[in-house]
């Protein structure tokens, strides 16, 4: 599995574009049709919105808001990327603690990648709280607070370092550099009590020759640029 990856600057700037793109109705009539169909399979799925790139440079990004019933169709049938252009936003965080990085494997149950091992935080950028700018730090820290149990004031030194763009779906994560002070253990302990069903198991590498096989291209990088 190979991604392209963009090195990006840490102070990059993203601009909103109140555009938002028109489909024929042959594709919105698909769209819903796999929208319904994954809803059977997973009842909790939120048709939220998030936000999709139209251009991305190593300096800034432009885009607009969007439907999750977009990416996920796009997910599940990569084929429709020319009508839906979808290029939506996530970011991915590689949290770095005294005893090395800290990784998680995605549950069997997850609707994209199960079984695959990333660096988490991890998630698509959203519209939270109905607001319109996007903000990937604060992003991020609600993501670990949700998969890890981790409070953004155990995380320092945020930056921003790469855009990677999976090729078959498109999604594009914003990796970000992170460290912590606490130990693997007190991590371990944290997301135990916290409960949250995104990984099976979280584990520890101290170095890139220890990374699971099937870890995801984005992490990899992460891992193998740890710059500070």
């Amino acid at each position: 599995m190979q991604w392209n990856t963009t090195s990006l600057n840490s102070s990059l700037k993203i601009s909103i574009n109140s555009n938002i793109q028109k489909y024929s109705s042959s594709i919105e009539n698909e769209v819903h049709t796999i929208w319904n169909n994954k809803r059977k399979q997973y009842p909790n799925l939120f048709n939220g919105r998030v936000f999709n790139i139209e251009q991305l440079n190593t300096e800034a990004i432009t885009g607009y808001w969007t439907e999750y019933k977009y990416v996920l169709a796009q997910t599940e049938k990569p084929e429709l990327y020319p009508d839906l252009s979808i290029r939506s936003l996530a970011v991915i965080g590689l949290i770095k603690c005294p005893d090395g990085f800290i990784l998680g494997k995605r549950t069997v149950k997850s609707v994209y990648l199960p079984g695959y091992w990333q660096s988490p935080p991890a998630g698509t950028v959203e519209s939270r709280e109905g607001k319109d700018n996007v903000d990937l730090h604060t992003q991020l820290y609600a993501e670990a607070e949700e998969e890890l149990g981790l409070h953004q004031s155990n995380l320092i030194n945020p930056r921003i370092i790469s855009a990677t763009e999976h090729t078959n779906t498109h999604i594009i994560d914003i990796g970000i550099l992170l460290e912590t002070k606490l130990s693997f253990q007190q991590i371990q302990t944290i997301w135990q009590v916290n409960n949250n069903p995104e990984y099976d198991e979280i584990l520890c590498c101290s170095q890139y020759s220890e990374l699971p096989e099937n870890t995801l291209p984005t992490t990899q990088f992460l891992i193998q640029n740890w710059r500070f």
